[in-house]
Parts: C-alpha cells; sequence; structure tokens
C-alpha cells in the first residue's frame, strides 16, 4: 500500500497543480466590465422613471435628462453606445448583481449599498426637501417637527432621501411608494401632506407644475450623488469612470450639465 501511495502522489500532486493553474488561467481570460464594455461598444444603464435624473419619453422611448447627458458625455467621445434598462431604486442593486445592466446613475452610496455594489465618486450633491400643496411651511421648518404621526408623509421605496431620513423620524406617518409618479399622486390626491425627496426632483416639479411649497428642513441633510457599478475585485471600470468624472468636473461640463436641470445648483 505504501509503495503504490509513493507512486501515484506525485500524480496526484500533479493533476492537482495543473488543475489550479487551468482555473487561475480561465479566470485570466475573464474580460474585466470595462474591456466587455470597450470591445461590445455597449454600456447597459439602469435608468428609473424620476425626473430631472432620467424621463422617458413615451412616444419614442428614449431617455433623457441629467443623467443620459453625463452617460453621453463619458461614452460617446470613445465611441460606446448606450442602452437604457428600465429598473427602480428599490431594486436597482439587484439588477446590477444579476447583470441585467452595468452602471446606474444618480445613485447614493449608502453603507448598506456598499456592501453589495460599487461606486464611482460623486457626480454631485442633493439636498433632502419637502414638498407640501397643502403648507404652513412652518410645520415641516426641522427634521423634528415632521417626526409626528399626524404628518402623512410620502416617499419612494429604496430612495436616498426615504433609507437616510426614515430611520431618523420613526413617528412620522409613512407612506412608502414605489415610483416618483405613485408619490407624487399620493400629495396630490390628498393621501399624503407632503413628500420627502431631493431639492432637484422637487424643483422640477414646482417648474412644471408651479404649485406647491418646497421646505428645506434644518439641520440641512445632503447626499452626494454617484454612479453605482457591480462590485468586482477589478477596479478598471470605476477609477476609469473616476478619471472622467475628473475630466467633466474641470472642463465645466458637469456643471452645465446639472445647471442645465437645476438652476440653483451653480
Amino acid at each position: 500500500m505504501r509503495s503504490l501511495t509513493r507512486r501515484f502522489l506525485p500524480v496526484a500532486l500533479a493533476a492537482v497543480t495543473y488543475a489550479g493553474l487551468a482555473s487561475q488561467d480561465v479566470q485570466a481570460q475573464v474580460p474585466s466590465d470595462y474591456q466587455r464594455i470597450v470591445d461590445a461598444k455597449l454600456v447597459r444603464v439602469g435608468a428609473v422613471q424620476a425626473p430631472p435624473w432620467y424621463e422617458k419619453n413615451l412616444a419614442s422611448g428614449d431617455w433623457g435628462g441629467l443623467v443620459p447627458d453625463v452617460m453621453d458625455a463619458i461614452f460617446t467621445k470613445i465611441g460606446v453606445k448606450i442602452e437604457y434598462v428600465e429598473t427602480q431604486w428599490g431594486t436597482a442593486v439587484a439588477g446590477l448583481q444579476s447583470d441585467r445592466f452595468d452602471l446606474l446613475g444618480a445613485y447614493n452610496a449608502t453603507p448598506e449599498r456598499e456592501k453589495a455594489i460599487d461606486f464611482t465618486e460623486p457626480m454631485g450633491e442633493l439636498k433632502f426637501a419637502i414638498l407640501t400643496l397643502k403648507g404652513p411651511a412652518e410645520a415641516y421648518a426641522t427634521w423634528e417637527k415632521i417626526d409626528t404621526a399626524s404628518i402623512r408623509l410620502a416617499a419612494v421605496d429604496g430612495a436616498g432621501a426615504t433609507r437616510a431620513l426614515q430611520p431618523l423620524m420613526p413617528k412620522t406617518n409613512w407612506s412608502i411608494v414605489q415610483s416618483s409618479d405613485n408619490m407624487y399622486l399620493e400629495l396630490q390626491s390628498g393621501r399624503a401632506d407632503a413628500l420627502v425627496t431631493s431639492d432637484v426632483q422637487i424643483g422640477q416639479y414646482l417648474k412644471a407644475r408651479k404649485n406647491g411649497i418646497m421646505v428645506i428642513p434644518t439641520p440641512m441633510r445632503t447626499q452626494p450623488t454617484n454612479i453605482g457599478l457591480r462590485k468586482s475585485d477589478d477596479k478598471t471600470l470605476r477609477d476609469w469612470l473616476d478619471g472622467q468624472l475628473d475630466t467633466l468636473r474641470a472642463d465645466g461640463t458637469l456643471e452645465k450639465i446639472w445647471a442645465k436641470y437645476v438652476p440653483t445648483s451653480q
């Protein structure tokens, strides 16, 4: 038995070594997300119907908005086509992880999300704000005042404002819905007294509807907004995107894009 063991042990070790090297070789041949995008000349971007970040033209099916403008500025110059895949804020992490799409712009890098996906550096910053059709504005002057069961507050499931503020205001009567359209419907129908989202989104609503009061409660709560991408040990895509954002910031392109949709961002 010992003789057989001595005879076949080198063969077994060689097989294990070969299998390990073969596995490493296969892993080395798997292209990075960056290389896959460049080779295919196609990047898939998650899109949420939430102006001004994203807005779908129902007639043509085309997507516009602040994020598509940023994506155009990043990818058009290298000849990469952008394909938009509709999603929701609350399911976007799963969409990235399951390879439904490669990127999602205007996504906030919360600690919980950072465990599951990677993020670029910020592409901008937003303030959390309240929109009400009733007033008085003083009733929403502080987050502490809003933290009461007498206020019915609409918010979007998975949105940055919802994730950041709901734990801080446990007494508030929250109405959590699946989309921005439903959130505004809650307010307009009277099922909610107010809604909470970014100053950017509320500014767009007021510009279009010219009805309502925006309040930025104190203490002011701000949050950077980033581009989300699949978590990977290979940081080539993330680092390249960071470099592109730096370039767009330095040459004034980012500022112009934000000013186009958010006049108060200047």
